[in-house]
């Protein structure tokens, strides 16, 4: 049978179908987004007091926002490449890819490497380990990589139990600093005086941003969720809430126990003096075992999510075909998986992650993610005009108004994306190497795989996406060729 540059290719076996539920959905939400790295981001942020209150505030309607444009493309084209698939529908496979590479490859690199230090330093730092942090990083990872391999059930059950455990512990802590129960001594009221600037409060928003990216990764699933035309918007809506209320009550509590040169001191694991000041060494340890359970649902959330992209992407001929095998017994994206963990691992055992290049690898993480967003949104606006009578389980609403300010909030974070110059001229370089890499090998291999220049540049029509899905649908477990 003949294929074409939209066509699948045959393989033995397909993803486990309507495997999991919302409760996955809304856990892989919560569990990549609320991670170690995002609980020393949140506590340094607090040093402004209000004012990052406030910006919380803009990036998680920026992040709401973001949720519409996906929850509508995702019920629309509910395939494992999801973003991928959304953006090549929308403005071609070279966008797609850049889509890819920029927001979820690069992120490998940047802050997933950056996550895996930090449990790793909290055990040799703070529980007095011995074994070297690298160990701690290729143990932590590479068990995760294990569970994943072993399908996406085992993947859900430890999703949700570390999703609702974690935010329980954080809605307690929380709560016991705000009403000053702890065993040590407030410093003051919550959220001190703070003198207010337009400057300051731009400065935050790259870390306010950061807070909450990551809602796109209940999108991968949609092969082997229940229902995923109420799963996914569902899952990302619920999601940013449960994530939004313990981070607050958690940051407010930190402003009462610790002062604001503290909090704000980037060479310090935050949290941890946060829980320290609060509950002394009890708090060390709570908040040890919080942030060790935050980074594994992370890097869970993480190793199932890109490698199911990456798994989608190679059925269109966009990546390698060995990164569509399947493992025959569990039908999870074993090559991906084990690529995938793979890169924090090694930038952790050759030290490119350290604590001083920790913020900046978070942050360069985030624009990766923003240019990602841009695109997803502009994608949702060629597709709405496009094809404006395409059924949409989903349908955002005040078209396209929550695009437009979505697009302008994401630019605004990534204009000012850290208050400290040479830092942010730090990310920025970061950044702009990857985004560099990520053109050349967007263009030359979807050059190469769709035999011509012209094609990587046209939109692919949503009809032959919409035919892949079906064909998927009709015949699990196997997918045929077109």
């Amino acid at each position: 049978m003949g294929t074409h540059e939209g066509s699948v290719h045959a393989t033995d076996v397909g993803l486990e179908r309507r495997a999991i539920g919302l409760p996955t959905a809304i856990g892989t939400v919560f569990g990549l987004i609320v991670a170690s790295s995002v609980l020393v981001s949140v506590g340094q942020g607090f040093a402004a007091s209000w004012i990052f209150l406030l910006a919380l505030g803009i990036g998680l309607v920026a992040m709401y926002l973001q949720g519409m444009s996906l929850s509508e493309l995702a019920t629309m084209i509910p395939k494992a490449g999801s973003m991928n698939e959304y953006v090549r529908a929308g403005l071609g496979a070279f966008a797609a890819s850049l889509t890819v590479l920029m927001g979820y490859v690069a992120i490998q690199f940047f802050v997933t490497s950056a996550e895996a230090f930090l449990p790793a330093a909290i055990i040799h730092g703070y529980l007095g380990s011995g074994l070297d942090p690298k160990w701690w990083v290729v143990i932590i990872v590479g068990a995760v990589a294990v569970l994943n391999i072993l399908g996406v059930r085992p993947f859900a059950v430890l999703e949700v139990v570390l999703t609702f455990t974690v935010a329980g512990s954080l809605l307690l802590i929380g709560f016991i600093g705000l009403a000053g129960l702890g065993s040590g001594d407030p410093v003051g009221a919550a959220l001190p005086a703070a003198d207010f600037s337009w400057s300051t409060l731009a400065s935050l928003l790259g870390l306010a941003v950061f807070t909450f990216v990551g809602v796109e990764y209940a999108c991968p699933l949609a092969e082997e969720l229940r229902r995923p035309e109420r799963d996914v918007p569902w899952g990302i809506f619920i999601g940013l809430a449960l994530i939004a209320v313990p981070l607050g009550l958690y940051g407010l509590a930190a402003t009462r126990y610790l002062p604001p040169d503290q909090l704000g001191d980037p060479t310090q694991l935050t949290h941890m003096n946060v829980a320290i000041a609060i509950m002394g060494d009890g708090g060390k340890w709570w908040m040890a075992i919080v942030s060790i359970m935050a980074t594994v649902a992370t890097l869970n959330a993480v190793l199932a999510g890109l490698p199911r992209i990456l798994y989608g992407m190679s059925l269109t001929r966009q990546a390698p075909r060995f990164l569509g095998y399947l493992h025959p017994r569990t039908r999870a994206p074993v090559v991906g998986i084990v690529l995938v963990a793979l890169a924090p691992i090694a930038m952790n055992v050759f030290d490119a992650t350290t604590s001083s290049t920790f913020i900046e690898l978070i942050l360069a993480g985030v624009l990766g993610w923003a240019t990602a967003y841009v695109l997803i949104h502009v994608s949702h606006i060629a597709l709405r005009m496009r094809e404006p009578n395409v059924p949409r389980p989903y349908r955002s609403p005040l078209f396209p108004v929550p695009q437009l300010l979505g697009i302008g909030l994401l630019i605004l974070a990534a204009v000012k994306v850290f208050p400290d110059a040479t830092v942010r001229s730090h990310i920025y370089r970061d950044y702009l190497i990857f985004l560099g890499v990520s053109v050349v090998v967007a263009f030359l291999y979807n050059a190469w795989s769709h035999r011509g220049q012209r094609s990587q540049f046209r939109p692919v029509p949503l009809r032959e996406v919409t035919a892949e899905v079906e064909t998927i649908q009709d015949h699990p477990p196997e997918l045929v060729a077109r």
